[in-house]
């Protein structure tokens, strides 16, 4: 996964509102749900997690969550909260109702494509919106995990918002703004990592590969290699360049940090290597951090 820029279009016209209105009403879509966080007492979107067994949202302040209410018919009930994920910001409640009214409604994962025309699903009402690019670094800092990037022409919806595509799925959740008229969001892959690891134990856990990559590189190459580690027991070594981890392509460091938030501890994942002008691949299983 790779940040290319591409121009940003117009992604809202009253043709395009009415098709997209249309597709909402013949595809069944997800239920966004408002709630409420204290602190500091704002609103956001929740929806229900791929397993459905959890309300998710996403909350960005960093302030311990004292509690959280699901607002509707301006009435308030309190959610129970099952855990957070501080690197992603997902935050997942137990469902105030048994059951589940629909099943399959998130994708397995989103992006490989070029842009695409998405919707936002709040409370209230439906928004066309557009993915327009992968984001993996802001600045200098490279982000723990690729972002969605995408354009609206209208007022941001609020965080935890689902974002749907075309046949009613839901492919990531509104993160927080990147500008005027933009936001980043988390790919709905996160959700699924997040979620098999909140549901068990709280919160993610994270892998552990025992290598360290150069910062420096224009490639993805190992500088370093730990004794007794998964990645030395393997047959990593020291100059090895990532070409792929998994399903993930790791062209540069960015898109290499990305593809390792996916590992996942004790389960093992394909590793294709550049040693010297061989190409190799090698079977890791992780350990937990």
């Amino acid at each position: 996964m790779v940040s290319v820029n591409r121009p940003l279009r117009p992604v809202t016209t009253r043709l395009f509102t009415a098709l997209a209105l249309s597709v909402v009403t013949a595809n069944a879509v997800p239920q966004a749900i408002r709630v409420e966080f204290t602190p500091p007492g704002n609103a956001a979107c929740a929806v229900v997690s791929p397993d459905l067994g959890f309300l998710v949202s996403i909350r960005t302040d960093p302030a311990p969550l004292a509690k959280a209410y699901r607002i509707s018919s301006g009435q308030k009930s309190e959610l129970v909260f099952s855990g957070q994920d501080q690197v992603t910001r997902l935050c997942f409640f137990r469902k105030p109702e048994p059951g589940a009214k629909a099943s399959g409604l998130w994708v397995a994962g989103f992006g490989d494509g070029g842009p695409e025309d998405l919707r936002a699903i709040t409370d209230t009402k439906v928004i066309p919106c557009r993915f327009e690019k992968w984001v993996t670094r802001v600045g200098d800092k490279v982000l723990p995990l690729g972002l969605l990037a995408v354009s609206f022409r209208e007022d941001l919806p609020p965080s935890g918002t689902p974002l749907v595509n075309s046949d009613g799925k839901i492919v990531g959740l509104i993160f927080q703004p990147s500008g005027p008229n933009a936001a980043y969001a988390i790919p709905a892959q996160a959700v699924h990592r997040v979620l098999r690891d909140v549901s068990r134990e709280g919160k993610l856990v994270r892998a552990s590969l025992g290598f360290t990559l150069s910062t420096d590189s224009s490639v993805p190459r190992i500088t370093r290699i730990l004794p007794d580690s998964p990645a030395a027991m393997a047959g990593l070594r020291a100059n090895d360049v990532l070409i792929k981890v998994g399903t993930y392509p790791t062209e540069g460091y960015p898109d290499a940090v990305n593809a390792l938030f996916y590992t996942v501890p004790g389960e093992t994942v394909s590793f294709v290597l550049s040693r010297g002008n061989e190409r190799i691949e090698r079977k890791v299983t992780p350990a937990v951090r």
